[in-house]
């Protein structure tokens, strides 16, 4: 993919959204894109290529959306941070309004091809997995390309490439894994018990939701939640809580002008120094140097 790479950044305005930098490579289109909607908004369509998109602000409350296809629709679901909709399947979308940042990645319809995406169906199951990729570190690599994306340097096109790559290679795994049949995923959880576990810890980053609490959820034991939660996702339910609160707080930091502190107090942290010792391991960097860094690029 890496050969022949264009690059190019823009300002223009497209309808209802600022195309900040794109860059081209082959089969592959990357936009970083900041959206303004002054009212909540509904949008329909079908697009002959992938779409890949995170929302580098995080979606706001109500953004849900269903899937069209064969004469019938998927229901509504909501909308996680990280978004794939596959070529040729019609999606409609409802926001809450405001602003949002994104990266998006388009890619040409054969670039999935050899990695066998479509080649057991596309069943409703696995669309409605791609409305939420959860990949266990995939939103931390989507930022750093959306950086590699605003800051040119030594390396750029292998970096982006290697992201790129790694970005393909999560979201097939993550939606053939949802549509693995039971005796593929014994002793894991089920889509449905992880969707519920997720959406319930997303909902309480708060405080900090005990084991007997989330086993509650799902209606397991304490001891079969969390050797079911490591095998399906591949890290325990500690380290998934702290990643999603730190994503959460990296969107805070760009977005919000609260101070570290009542950023640490929102996400449930004891202390602003516990605070910012979990961000700086997480991401390498402490609070306000994050803030700093990606408010001075506009990302």
């Amino acid at each position: 993919m890496n050969a022949k790479s264009g690059v190019q950044a823009s300002a223009a305005r497209a309808r209802d959204y600022q195309v900040d930098a794109i860059y081209a490579m082959p089969g592959v289109n990357l936009q970083l894109r900041t959206y303004h909607h002054e009212t909540p908004s509904e949008s329909g369509k079908a697009r002959a290529d992938h779409v890949l998109s995170v929302s580098l602000s995080g979606r706001g409350p109500g953004s849900t959306g269903r899937y069209i296809r064969d004469r019938h629709e998927t229901g509504w679901f909501r909308f996680g941070n990280i978004t794939f909709v596959p070529g040729g399947v019609p999606i409609v979308g409802r926001g809450p309004g405001g602003m949002q940042q994104t990266l998006s990645c388009r890619f040409d319809y054969g670039a999935f091809a050899d990695l066998a995406l479509f080649e057991e169906g596309l069943t409703d199951e696995r669309l409605l997995a791609c409305g939420d990729i959860r990949a266990p570190g995939m939103e931390e690599m989507m930022r750093r390309l959306a950086w590699e994306l605003r800051s040119p340097g030594f390396g750029r096109e292998t970096m982006i490439d290697l992201l790129v790559r790694g970005a393909i290679v999560d979201v097939v795994r993550h939606i053939r894994q949802s549509g693995d049949c039971p005796s593929r995923r014994s002793g894991g959880l089920s889509p449905a018990q992880l969707r519920r576990l997720t959406d319930y810890i997303d909902a309480s980053l708060d405080r900090s939701p005990t084991i007997s609490e989330l086993a509650r959820v799902c209606d397991l034991s304490a001891g079969h939640l969390m050797r079911s939660f490591r095998q399906t996702t591949g890290e325990t339910i500690h380290d998934h809580v702290q990643r999603v609160r730190i994503a959460r707080a990296q969107a805070m930091l760009m977005e919000h002008d609260h101070s570290i502190k009542q950023i640490a107090h929102l996400l449930g942290f004891a202390t602003p120094s516990s605070f910012a010792v979990a961000f700086r391991r997480l991401s390498g960097q402490s609070p306000s140097g994050f803030r700093q860094r990606n408010r001075s690029r506009g990302v």
